[in-house]
């Protein structure tokens, strides 16, 4: 008897926990190896002051990773080659992006 009521109580709380996670993604927990890595566009960021910045980004919009504050402005990650983060820059002082072929070589 103690032990079906012991049964009973953990599926019970169990129930409630995955209840009130309803906006939980279980598959990162589960297959957190097989997640895709964003590729990498090599990319010179032109600025509205003149200044320019030579780097990686993900995507050439606002990163799902990014943060998009109230009056428009924003915040993107810019990447090494080997995709750690090695600065941030805002949005919305972007006049164009432009592509770099991975083969051309950098600026000095």
């Amino acid at each position: 008897m103690k032990k079906k009521l012991m049964g009973l109580s953990l599926l019970l709380v169990l129930s409630f926990f995955v209840a009130g996670c309803e906006q939980v993604d279980f598959s990162k927990l589960t297959l957190p190896s097989n997640r895709e890595q964003a590729q990498l566009i090599k990319v010179e960021i032109f600025f509205t002051d003149g200044a320019t910045l030579i780097g990686y980004v993900k995507n050439l919009s606002i990163e799902p990773e990014g943060k998009v504050y109230v009056g428009g402005s924003s915040s993107n990650y810019l990447y090494d080659a080997r995709g750690k983060i090695v600065g941030a820059y805002n949005y919305q002082r972007v006049l164009y992006i432009k592509i770099i072929p991975e083969d051309q070589p950098e600026k000095d």
